[in-house]
């Protein structure tokens, strides 16, 4: 499963903004077959005076940690796609906004992972196919 934490200054995301975000990076992995539950993201705004860039509050900063755990790059041409539809995301929403943003992905052991106690069926099993229809995790 992806999960996204996406800690940033106060203020500086809107409700709407938000959501359309969490629509978008859950859209880079439902069209490429995952079911989109397996998709997290999670807004952490910063209290005023709590996060440091270099020594000094940033007023307009995002930090991003992606961890991946359904499934792992297999090329650096895969690599680069992914980090091309992340951009393409991001980049229309903190640039005009005048923001600074870093994000790193890390990949999980997927033998490490259950999801309600269930082992998660393999890529494009029926089992897979069954999670993304009924879009929950279900014996299978």
């Amino acid at each position: 499963m992806p999960i996204w934490y996406i800690n940033h200054s106060p203020n500086i995301l809107s409700a709407a903004e938000k959501q359309q975000l969490a629509k978008s990076i859950t859209n880079i992995y439902a069209s490429n077959g995952l079911p989109a539950f397996y998709v997290q993201v999670h807004f952490i705004e910063d209290a005023p005076g709590t996060a440091f860039i270099g020594g000094e509050i940033h007023a307009k900063f995002a930090g991003i940690t992606i961890y991946h755990l359904a499934r792992a790059f297999k090329s650096d041409e895969t690599k680069q796609r992914f980090l091309s539809r992340v951009n393409e995301v991001l980049n229309p929403v903190f640039e005009p906004k005048g923001m600074d943003w870093e994000y790193f992905i890390t990949e999980a052991s997927r033998d490490l992972w259950r999801m309600n106690g269930l082992v998660p069926p393999e890529a494009g099993s029926e089992g897979e196919k069954e999670w993304v229809r009924v879009n929950r995790a279900v014996k299978y």
